[in-house]
């Protein structure tokens, strides 16, 4: 699964490619890895769970975590779609006080 999310910069609009890979069986656990390729850095981490889809829903919210702990949010340059304002990513409970609005109303 992928999504392709921009920095509003002066002079140009540098691409944020999220990326989420099919979960994984491990010997205890389920593994959900994802990628978020800035345009100064890439970010790898997976999320883990007892099934496939815990897996996938933890991956969700930790990449959700990351953009919105990310500089380019804070700054109000991160964006996704045009007259939507979020990234369309879950978070945990605990920081759900930083969703914007589209996001805060429908996840």
């Amino acid at each position: 699964m992928a999504r392709t999310l921009m920095v509003q910069a002066k002079d140009s609009s540098p691409r944020v490619d999220v990326q989420i890979f099919p979960p994984k069986a491990g010997k205890s656990s389920w593994e959900c890895a994802w990628q978020i390729k800035w345009p100064d850095r890439t970010r790898t981490n997976s999320g883990h769970g007892v099934d496939s889809m815990q897996a996938v829903l933890h991956a969700m919210q930790m990449v959700g975590s990351e953009l919105y702990a990310s500089e380019e949010h804070r700054s109000g340059h991160l964006t996704w779609k045009e007259g939507y304002s979020g990234y369309g990513f879950p978070v945990q409970v605990r920081i759900r006080d930083l969703l914007l609005r589209d996001d805060a109303k429908f996840l």
